[in-house]
């Protein structure tokens, strides 16, 4: 189970840091973006409410790491919301002044896998918890349903044997469970489909999107971790559909660490990932804190 706590928040960075670093592969250092500095505040606030997410203090968390690395590639709504809470006007929900409902991006999803490891055995907890890490920027419905989703699997990810593959249509069909909206529901409901005809990048692209929505990215992320079922490949993948590449490589490395753990992750990549200690740290406290909760 360490190794699957490791495995999922490596290869979430892992994925944010190669998508990002695209065209330039010849870097030898693996810079991760905004994606994984949210990550890396969620798994802070989690450890810093011993498992007991408070959103009002993760939203500070936010606006710390933002303070911090303005420059990690933020899109435009976060640091507007940030300014708008250090100006003292939130720190809730103050995504629905800047979007009709609230923003609907992926900015929820890709942040949640501390979320999706730390309550992987309870669906009820899991999905308070993702609720209240969207609070601070993301409380669109669609961007809510998005990040419970990509929660969801790695959740069920966790519990996968590490060396056994996973039916594409089974994992889908529990999946289903999460979904409330139509758009949700055919797109998981198309992956096994793209996935039996083999279809070329271009057509995943067109059916499942590659765009910065949650509901045009999250079901690409799980296409691409269900196509390969490893870390590596599958943020390979996920990377060369081009669009907001680093969020979804990021969101299906999370789910292929989650179900193989981090043995595969080739230790080359490791030691050129940025933030390695800090990351391997907290996925170790996260593990060690839910351990000691369930005894």
């Amino acid at each position: 189970m360490l190794s699957k706590f490791l495995g999922c928040m490596l290869s979430a960075a892992l994925g944010d840091a190669l998508g990002a670093s695209f065209h330039h592969p010849s870097e030898r250092a693996l810079r991760y973006t905004d994606d994984t500095a949210m990550m890396i505040a969620l798994a802070e606030a989690i450890l810093e409410c011993e498992g007991k997410l408070d959103p009002r203090r993760l939203a500070w968390r936010f606006v710390e790491a933002y303070e911090r690395e303005p420059w990690r590639g933020y899109g435009p709504g976060p640091p507007r919301i940030f300014r708008l809470i250090r100006r003292g006007e939130g720190p809730l929900e103050l995504d629905k002044r800047l979007y009709p409902g609230g923003s609907l991006g992926n900015g929820g999803a890709m942040r949640i896998a501390p979320v999706g490891l730390f309550y992987h055995d309870d669906p009820n907890m899991l999905r308070k918890a993702v609720e209240i890490s969207c609070k601070p920027t993301h409380n669109h419905p669609l961007g809510v349903e998005g990040a419970l989703i990509e929660a969801a699997a790695v959740a069920m990810a966790v519990e996968l044997e590490p060396e056994g593959r996973v039916d594409p249509s089974y994992f889908t069909d529990r999946l289903l469970s999460f979904a409330s909206s139509e758009v949700y529901e055919r797109k998981l409901k198309l992956i096994p489909e793209l996935l039996k005809m083999d279809a070329p990048r271009r057509l995943v692209a067109e059916k499942l999107g590659r765009s910065v929505e949650a509901y045009n990215s999250v079901p690409t992320a799980i296409y691409c971790y269900l196509r390969h079922q490893d870390p590596l490949a599958s943020i390979r993948y996920a990377a060369s559909l081009g669009g907001d590449r680093d969020t979804i490589a990021c969101m299906a490395g999370a789910i292929a660490g989650a179900h193989r753990g981090v043995e595969p992750i080739p230790e080359d990549y490791l030691n050129r990932l940025e933030g390695r200690e800090r990351i391997e740290e907290l996925a170790e406290k996260l593990y060690r804190l839910k351990s000691s909760l369930r005894s």
